[in-house]
């Protein structure tokens, strides 16, 4: 008797407009069990507050999962003026009310313009960060409060798109580096306008290169899950599309194989670089490489010949 069918290979991105109200983990979940997929992860959660741009990976483009963790992002949140939360957020505990301000355009624009370029920013206790090996918000939970060092973030853009003077909200669009919480963003707004502040709505429309154009909705993609894991692979988008901030080298198939197998090979005429993403045929994605100063090319991380889509590979490979 042959071993159980525990899922089915598919390889490549999926966007999902994630809804508010669940976790990044609940949607991955979802997603495998409709798929039939083997491996499905994501790329950098979103509270259960925030909606949109979830990148998820399937099948071999879990292995460059952190490629996308690494990438920037784009937000559109609106922060409420005169209450603080426990959490920085909408789902907290109000812990803090302070008078609301007099705000005008003027004075927005110039306390978000000094809330740009790189900053340090404290991470706040409900995040994911690690203390002593136990996750911040697990230990916030507890009631316990851990000294976070602050970190080093760039913020690129902080453009103010609407406010309501009297009722104290302002909505921001943020364009910002890996690591950045726009709910401390929230509460450092507050203090520059002298009161206190919360994220109280958060919308994701940008991240590693991916819009909210390009997201499915989850009934979208319930709708799918009756036909199989090929209509599932048809929504998907190639593996490399998570790093095309790195230049590229076209190999030759045997190359190629080499580099699958572990082995160097030469390139001379190729510039030094760390990190290339290496293609044969002109076209199949197949991981990626670095170049040493002798020309030598090695694998850093590679896909396998079937999601390459290799004459050896079989299944769907994008």
């Amino acid at each position: 008797m042959g071993a159980p069918n525990r899922g089915f290979d598919i390889h490549g991105v999926l966007i999902v407009d994630k809804p508010k109200g669940l976790t990044s983990g609940g949607v991955v979940g979802r997603l495998k069990r409709w798929s039939k997929a083997k491996k499905v992860g994501h790329t950098g959660a979103l509270d259960p507050m925030a909606t949109g741009v979830l990148p998820l990976v399937f099948g071999e483009a879990t292995k460059f999962s952190q490629y996308g963790l690494d990438a920037n992002k784009g937000y559109l949140a609106r922060v409420q003026l005169g209450t603080a939360t426990d959490t920085l957020d909408a789902d907290g505990v109000v812990v803090a009310q302070k008078a609301i301000p007099v705000i005008d355009e003027i004075i927005l624009v110039s306390v978000l313009n000094t809330l740009m370029g790189s900053l340090m920013q404290v991470p706040p206790m409900i995040s994911a960060l690690k203390y002593q090996g136990q996750r911040l918000y697990k230990l916030a939970r507890k009631g316990l409060e851990i000294e976070r060092a602050p970190r080093a973030i760039q913020i690129f853009s902080n453009e103010l798109i609407d406010f309501e003077a009297d009722e104290g909200w302002l909505d921001i669009r943020v364009r910002c580096s890996k690591g950045t919480y726009i709910r401390s963003l929230a509460e450092s707004i507050g203090q520059s306008l002298g009161t206190v502040a919360h994220l109280s709505r958060l919308r994701r429309d940008l991240a590693g290169g991916y819009s909210l154009d390009q997201a499915s909705s989850l009934q979208t993609l319930e709708s799918l899950k009756d036909e199989g894991t090929a209509a599932f692979a048809t929504l998907l988008h190639s593996t490399d599309a998570l790093l095309s901030h790195f230049p590229r080298i076209d190999l030759s198939e045997h190359q190629c194989m080499m580099l699958i197998q572990g082995q160097k090979v030469s390139g001379k005429g190729t510039g030094v670089c760390d990190i290339m993403r290496a293609y044969f045929a002109e076209a199949s994605f197949v991981g990626l490489v670095s170049v040493d100063s002798d020309g030598g090319i090695y694998a850093k991380r590679m896909l396998s010949p079937a999601a390459a889509g290799m004459r050896c590979g079989s299944g769907f490979g994008l």
